[in-house]
């Protein structure tokens, strides 16, 4: 597993399904220089997903053969489906970056946080139910997947206290605005410049 160094920092973006953490955590990663660490699935992409820009989509196969070589530091099932991150990506674009991004739920957060301690910076991004629902609406979720994520809706608010930080995320550009600037001058301090 690779060993973090002083001043390196995995920021994991946590929340409910449909709350806008992989926008925020894109527009954040983009603003501070920091590039995502996508995980691997086995789950068929979504209408709007595009492999290797939301995940690596790959066979069941595929990831068993990963699996059993120990290329994963983290592996969960979801409905049926596998999701795992590789050590070597987390080395790779940690020696380039100083910093990394990952969007996963508290599960994946839990690991990352187990494994690396204080190394891991949790930002649970969540917005109301309503929004949630007519955001997952307009991403072409089916009312299935909708309901299977409003089910859990609660249980992930729960999740928010045992974050670092949390933000509500109504309009995506004030929560980034909001989130890049404590980011920077907590972790990272790359001096962004403030235009406020």
């Amino acid at each position: 597993m690779y060993e973090l160094k002083d001043k390196e920092f995995i920021f994991v973006f946590t929340g409910p399904n449909g709350a806008g953490r992989r926008t925020v955590g894109r527009m954040a990663g983009e603003t501070l220089g920091m590039k995502q660490v996508l995980s691997y699935t086995t789950r068929p992409p979504r209408p709007i997903e595009v492999d290797g820009q939301d995940y690596h989509f790959i066979t069941a196969e595929q990831f068993s053969r990963a699996e059993s070589n120990g290329e994963f530091i983290e592996v969960l099932e979801i409905y049926g489906n596998r999701y795992g991150i590789k050590d070597r990506d987390v080395a790779e674009m940690m020696q380039k970056y100083g910093a990394v991004y990952l969007v996963l739920n508290r599960y994946g957060a839990d690991i990352l946080k187990e494994l690396y301690g204080d190394r891991v910076v949790r930002i649970f991004i969540y917005a109301d139910k309503q929004t949630v629902m007519e955001r997952e609406k307009n991403r072409g979720s089916s009312q299935e997947v909708i309901d299977q994520y409003m089910a859990h809706y609660d249980r992930e608010m729960e999740y928010k206290d045992q974050c670092e930080h949390a933000f509500e995320n109504i309009d995506s550009a004030h929560t980034v605005f909001d989130l890049t600037k404590i980011l920077d001058s907590q972790y990272l301090h790359r001096n962004l410049l403030d235009l406020d």
